[in-house]
């Protein structure tokens, strides 16, 4: 094989113009091409490390080395140009390739070139000379409107590793965010108590964080695992006294502080707050599990049985003790107060239908664990009617828990005395079909603990209306809704955990709405968080 063989066909390029360049190993060539193919070489990146007898050169023609060239666009972020000077006179042109021993660059034609002639040009890069010098004009062909030139340079090589390094640090950019004050996401003008209070929080976490895990280094096993021991009981006390109090009084003024805000800054004061806390919050069993939603809705019966009963979980002593505090914020209060207000207007219905031979018939939607059903069940001495329970829910897994816990219960206390049906329905058919209740006969207590606070009005009113349908004379539909609360800072910005608070009002005028025959009053539970509206059939 010849040399002018391996040659490319003559073309205005950045060598000029097909001469071929200095013939080198090619075991040598891949540093600048390894560059122009992954600008991101400039980052770690791990890699095997090959055996000399593994490397690979070039194949075919390229076994003759040839400077590599780089378009303008390879070189972007850097503004690249060519300065020729023609007579005295200078003009920006535009760089098209540029490679170690040449540039090609757009010229119009009314610039007297000609191939052969020796000219004077400099490649600048951001304003700054990368190269400059004599350069022979090698090929000269049309291009666009004008005139593509190009040009060998005479006076020594462009260093185009120094060049492609150039561009790899502007090319940069940290993962996910930037280094300017100005793109933080975070960032807001002003809520300056807001702030204050989040990095406040942060600190008193951090600390707690070391102090816990040095504390838990000398605590024996049973200490934090026995729930019996008086030991544990301590630990409980005081971690809720002297930990506990002032995590929630943080999280009060936060929620606070935060609704003092410009709305149009909430996306950056949750950045701001998940940057500082996210990693502390996120150690609770139970915070963690409502933010990542393994069954895609936060309020899982999973969740509900930390809220119930597993509120000392965790990991380590500092996980325990950040999700124990946040099981005491309003929110969590609520939902165990809930759960004891409907077990009294169960135990009430029953009490009320003393002596009766039909069964007094519940139903439960969105039942989750049922756990108001089982403590009933477990507290009282007697039935003193037969009694129905059927329990709806769209989640399998509630049903299977809650059936698990209830059966044992119902057929060891009360053996062929209560009648235990788990219905596996969806809430698109809850909500389309009014006629889903009807074999079971009316109802003298139909509830709904959870299901509202994510309905939409339009949506309530008919679902409040079926319910009602189901009910039977004189029977109860209770149907609880969350007002607004100084909690929804952490469940909203940490949890995602979204919900359509209702004042009292609206749920009257739900229950209204629905049932404008029906006697309608709110009961409260114990915290004032979550209001039910009764509607009673006459």
């Amino acid at each position: 094989m010849t040399t002018s063989e391996t040659c490319e066909p003559e073309v205005a390029t950045a060598d000029g113009g097909g001469a071929v360049g200095e013939l080198v190993p090619a075991l040598f060539a891949p540093s600048t091409q390894e560059l122009a193919r992954e600008p991101g070489l400039i980052a770690t990146e791990h890699r095997r490390v090959r055996r000399y007898e593994e490397l690979d050169g070039a194949e075919g023609r390229g076994v003759f080395f040839r400077p590599h060239r780089f378009t303008a666009a390879d070189l972007v972020p850097l503004r690249a140009h060519v300065k020729l000077t023609v007579a005295g006179a200078a003009s920006e042109l535009a760089l098209h390739d540029v490679s170690q021993n040449g540039v090609a660059f757009a010229c119009p034609a009314h610039l007297p070139l000609e191939v052969g002639e020796l000219v004077r040009l400099a490649v600048v890069l951001d304003g700054l000379t990368a190269w400059s010098g004599d350069a022979r004009v090698g090929s000269i062909r049309p291009h666009d409107a004008g005139r593509l030139v190009g040009a060998s340079f005479e006076g020594g090589l462009l260093d185009t590793d120094e060049l492609l390094q150039q561009r790899d640090v502007l090319r940069w950019r940290p993962a996910g965010t930037s280094l300017r004050l100005g793109e933080k996401p975070w960032l807001t003008s002003g809520h300056h108590p807001y702030k204050a209070l989040v990095s406040e929080l942060r600190l008193l976490l951090e600390e707690a964080e070391v102090a816990l895990r040095d504390f838990e280094a000398a605590l024996p096993w049973h200490v934090m695992q026995e729930r019996s021991s008086p030991a544990h009981a301590a630990l409980v006390s005081r971690l809720s006294a002297e930990f506990g109090a002032d995590v929630l009084r943080y999280v009060s003024e936060i929620d606070a502080a935060l609704r003092q805000g410009d709305p149009a800054d909430a996306a950056r004061n949750k950045e701001f707050s998940l940057r500082h806390l996210h990693r502390f919050l996120m150690q609770a069993p139970w915070m963690h599990r409502a933010r990542h939603k393994p069954f895609g809705y936060p309020g899982d019966y999973e969740v509900m049985n930390y809220v119930y009963e597993k509120d000392f979980e965790g990991a380590t002593l500092f996980a325990r003790a950040i999700g124990h505090a946040f099981l005491q914020t309003p929110p969590a209060l609520a939902v165990r107060c809930r759960k004891d207000l409907m077990k009294r207007q169960l135990a009430a219905a029953l009490a009320r239908r003393a002596g009766s031979k039909r069964p007094v018939r519940f139903l439960s939607i969105a039942a989750g664990p049922a756990r108001e059903v089982e403590e009933l069940l477990g507290e009282l001495d007697e039935l003193p009617a037969p009694l129905e329970i059927v329990l709806f829910d769209q989640d399998k897994g509630a049903l299977a828990h809650a059936h698990r816990r209830l059966r044992p219960l119902v057929d060891g206390r009360f053996p062929g005395r209560v009648r235990l049906v788990l219905l596996n329905e969806s809430i698109k058919r809850l909500l389309r079909d009014v006629h889903l209740f009807e074999p079971f006969g009316g109802f003298d207590v139909i509830y709904s603990c959870g299901l509202f606070d994510y309905l939409q009005r339009a949506t309530a009113v008919g679902l409040a209306r079926n319910l009602f349908a189901a009910a039977a004379p004189g029977g109860q539909v209770l149907i609880a809704n969350m007002v607004d609360h100084p909690g929804r800072w952490f469940m909203e910005h940490h949890l995602e955990w979204d919900l359509l608070y209702r004042t009292r009002d609206e749920l009257l005028e739900i229950g209204s709405r629905a049932a404008p025959g029906a006697r309608l009053r709110v009961l409260e539970e114990e915290t004032g968080v979550n209001p039910f509206v009764e509607l009673v059939r006459d």
